[in-house]
């Protein structure tokens, strides 16, 4: 907690200096998937995760991982978008009566290409490919490059609710796996956003979980958010979730 009010007190005041994006940006925080739309070319976003953290307790092992994941994202145009994502620091804590075993350090990294498909009708659509560059601290890092492929597709429900479905495809060290992430705005303001998600995965994925989260923009280019997902069956996580920052650049 502390180092999330630090780094907190660093974004706003480094804010005070930046040049915020003159139009609204849509982010992909929060949620598992990401949003079904590109930045316009030569825009760029950065979206912070202040932290993201998943909690499980097994066979009287509990494991908490906190990740502060960045991801830095550039328009290309041509409807294409540039991330570079990583992890500048991932605490893993893992406690039994016997023992409990701490480790933190960098997490990996990871380049992805986004493409935002032409639209169907009343839905977008976006993918979303990644490589893992193993540059994370030893024992966080995974011994071959992860690799990921995700789809969105966006809409509008005929009360006029927002909606999305994600489904995405991971391959890392443990196999692969499938998750499939539908979700649906409970508000939709200029200033604040709320929706509701459940998250199903098979594999490495696997295990069922459900939750939402709340956003609140107090302008445009400038997002904070909050989420939490709940696990359903003993496959999931029990909490996954967290806190994060989203800053539109000109």
């Amino acid at each position: 907690m502390r180092a999330a009010l630090r780094l907190t007190a660093c974004v706003c005041a480094a804010s005070a200096g930046v040049a915020f994006a003159a139009e609204p940006v849509e982010f992909d925080r929060p949620g598992t998937g990401f949003s079904a739309s590109v930045l316009a070319p030569g825009a760029v976003a950065w979206e912070q995760g202040l932290p993201d953290v998943e909690r499980d307790a097994d066979a009287g092992v509990r494991t908490t991982t906190r990740t502060f994941g960045s991801v830095l994202r550039v328009g290309l145009g041509a409807s294409l978008e540039l991330q570079l994502a990583g992890a500048p620091h991932v605490r893993l804590s893992e406690t039994s009566a016997d023992d409990r075993l701490r480790q933190h350090g960098a997490g990996d990294g990871r380049v992805g290409l986004k493409w935002a498909l032409p639209a169907t009708g009343d839905l977008d659509w976006a993918l979303l490919a990644q490589y893992g560059l193993r540059t994370g601290s030893a024992g966080l890092r995974p011994q071959r490059h992860a690799r990921s492929l995700g789809a969105t597709v966006a809409g509008d429900t005929a009360a006029g609710r927002g909606f999305s479905v994600f489904s995405g495809y991971t391959r890392d060290d443990d196999g692969s796996g499938w998750q499939l992430a539908p979700s649906l705005d409970v508000h939709s303001g200029a200033t604040f956003g709320s929706y509701v998600e459940a998250v199903v995965g098979s594999g490495i994925e696997r295990g069922v979980r459900a939750g939402g989260g709340l956003t609140w923009q107090p302008r445009g280019a400038v997002q904070l958010d909050v989420s939490v997902l709940r696990g359903i069956d003993r496959d999931a996580p029990d909490w996954t979730g967290g806190l994060g920052v989203s800053v539109g650049l000109r």
